[in-house]
């Protein structure tokens, strides 16, 4: 394996692992928000924020 072909595969590597990690947190996120029963609060947020995205967008 070539040092340009085995850096690709460090990368890709790091990329799963990166990715891997925001999937737990966002699960572990989403567990804590259900189980306090905030699971309305967050979702009424998340659209705030989606709005808030397009109108600074515009």
């Amino acid at each position: 394996m070539t040092k340009h072909e085995e850096f690709l595969w460090e990368l890709l590597h790091h990329e799963i692992e990166t990715k891997a990690e925001l999937t737990h947190m966002y699960f572990d996120c989403f567990t804590f928000i259900a189980q306090t029963e905030q699971l309305e609060a967050f979702q009424l947020h998340k659209k705030q924020r989606v709005e808030s995205r397009r109108k600074a967008l515009k």
